[in-house]
């Protein structure tokens, strides 16, 4: 056999292999379709629940800030009642019922946003220390109000005299 055969030969096994390495090429781009539109379509439903989930958190961010700022008129209005009570027997009563009204929102928003229950548990402490401040000046006012017999004699021996 001659060097040109040999070349031919070469040159004829080259080109088969070629066709098998396209022929592999074009078999691998093929199968390689199918997953390719499965993960374009789990990019999407993934980008899809980002989407949904960037509504979401601006809806509660939304929701949250009307619950603070209701949180601060309504610590405002209690805040005035503490100031404006002093004492009186009516006042006890209406501040009683503004913290009952104060409550019964606070449950309903909290049945409406669990989400949000960590800040109106921060907030029903400080109503409830706020009760509890009022609490300690009306039993501070009973104190000061309190009949004192010591006091009293004194009062009479200045009397006498």
């Amino acid at each position: 056999m001659d060097s040109t055969m040999w070349l031919y030969i070469a040159l004829a096994i080259l080109i088969v292999g070629l066709i098998v390495a396209g022929i592999g090429v074009g078999l691998f781009l093929k199968g390689m379709k199918e997953p390719l539109k499965e993960i374009k379509g789990s990019v999407n439903n993934l980008k899809e629940r980002v989407d949904k989930l960037k509504l979401e958190t601006t809806s509660l961010q939304h929701t949250t800030n009307e619950l603070k700022e209701d949180m601060q008129v309504k610590s405002e209005k209690v805040s005035l009642f503490i100031d404006a009570a002093k004492g009186t027997k009516n006042s006890v009563v209406d501040l009683n019922s503004s913290v009952r009204a104060i409550t019964v929102d606070v449950t309903t928003r909290v049945d409406q946003s669990k989400e949000n229950a960590v800040q109106v548990d921060q907030w029903s402490n400080t109503v409830v220390g706020l009760v509890g401040l009022w609490e300690h000046r009306k039993n501070a006012k009973k104190r000061t109000d309190s009949y004192y017999p010591e006091a009293a004699a004194e009062n009479e021996q200045l009397r006498i005299q």
